[in-house]
């Protein structure tokens, strides 16, 4: 401090101007380094936001899923459209009515036909069996022998059938006159069946069949158990006399299947 003040007025000037001089410029590079250090800060917080952006459409993608279910529901609608349309139909095929095949489990063992290796068991809706059962059984007190030669049938047992029908008769439309197309055939309900005389095997589905007692005694008695004759001579489906061939329509089910057949009689 005394060397300070020894030294002339105008030197002490200029040197404290010089310090103040410097401590400005100190300040403001102090404060630059300052400022320029935050930057880094700032760059480091700006990908926390982006990522923060960047998890949103994850939550989207993770939504998607959802979609899967929406876009099974119209498949379902669609076989469910089919499955309509199918049993619902009532387009004719050469004559005959269209027909869903039953569920075997609504059917119940009624008889066999035949012997040996060509012996078979013949099945009947469970609606008709005790029907069946009581007519048989009437019918055999006055010496009748009611045989089924033929129950419910698949589509695909009519399919081979209506086949064999066709190499025979030369064409579909001949065939149909003595046997259904597949899909279109009584015995798909379970209600339908094929009946002989047990007295008479050399007659079974042919149109002797109609000269025998059997056939003689169910034009007269079988109406008592709820059963009638398919196909009558000259039927408005336009399908041959069938003798051997009658259907159940005793039971409200029954009826309303055979509803449409029964007015073209």
């Amino acid at each position: 401090m005394r060397l300070f003040s020894k030294l002339p007025y105008l030197a002490r000037i200029l040197l404290i101007a010089t310090v103040v001089a410097l401590s400005v410029i100190i300040s403001g590079i102090l404060m630059m380094r300052f400022s320029t250090s935050n930057v880094p800060v700032q760059a480091k917080n700006s990908p926390t936001a982006t990522t923060t952006v960047s998890a949103q459409p994850s939550l989207d993608t993770a939504a998607l899923p959802t979609a899967i279910p929406t876009n099974t529901t119209p498949i379902e609608i669609t076989r469910t459209t089919q499955v309509k349309k199918t049993t619902t139909s009532n387009q004719l095929a050469y004559g005959h009515f269209p027909y869903a095949q039953a569920e075997r489990n609504q059917m119940m063992l009624i008889g066999s036909y035949a012997s040996g290796a060509d012996q078979r068991f013949e099945y009947l809706n469970t609606e008709a069996v005790q029907a069946f059962m009581k007519m048989t059984y009437a019918a055999r007190e006055v010496g009748i022998w009611i045989i089924p030669v033929s129950g419910f049938r698949t589509i695909e047992q009519q399919q081979k059938l209506f086949q064999d029908q066709i190499k025979r008769r030369g064409s579909e439309k001949e065939a149909a006159k003595i046997s259904a197309p597949a899909g279109y055939s009584e015995h798909h309900t379970g209600f339908a069946l094929d009946l002989t005389d047990g007295k008479s095997p050399k007659k079974d589905i042919t149109l002797a069949f109609e000269n025998t007692d059997a056939y003689r005694w169910l034009t007269k008695h079988a109406q008592e158990f709820g059963f009638e004759l398919s196909f009558t001579r000259n039927n408005k489906q336009g399908v041959s006399f069938e003798p051997w061939h009658w259907r159940y329509v005793g039971s409200a089910n029954a009826a309303a299947i055979f509803a449409n057949a029964k007015n073209q009689q």
